[in-house]
């Protein structure tokens, strides 16, 4: 099916964000406990911007007409790939074995 305007394509690359979000929580259905950022607006700020990233570049990669599917394939791999640049930056030098709940950070969210 193809997608025509801005608007649809852009669309749809946020629908492809939104899955990369499910996904997300799909992952943690099994956690002993929620994760505590689930009630942080920077959390939700951060997901937000996630969703119209991938909505973005889908609308960079295509402009105004898009397949659809391939338009949902370039809005859920935006998060991921963000995901995975952000969590890919090495650590700050120190003790690796310590077992400890790590601090609330933005590297923390995008590992899961």
């Amino acid at each position: 099916m193809v997608v025509h305007g801005v608007w649809a394509v852009f669309g749809i690359g946020c629908a492809g964000g939104v899955l990369a979000e499910v996904l997300h929580w799909w992952n943690l259905r099994a956690a002993e406990q929620l994760p505590a950022y689930r009630k942080s607006l920077l959390y939700w700020g951060i997901t937000l911007a996630m969703v119209v990233a991938g909505g973005f570049i889908t609308w960079l990669y295509f402009g105004g007409r898009a397949e659809g599917i391939v338009a949902l394939h370039v809005g859920i791999s935006t998060p991921l790939i963000l995901q995975k640049l952000v969590t890919s930056v090495p650590q700050p030098p120190g003790s690796k074995n310590v077992i400890a709940k790590p601090a609330p950070s933005i590297r923390n969210f995008f590992t899961w």
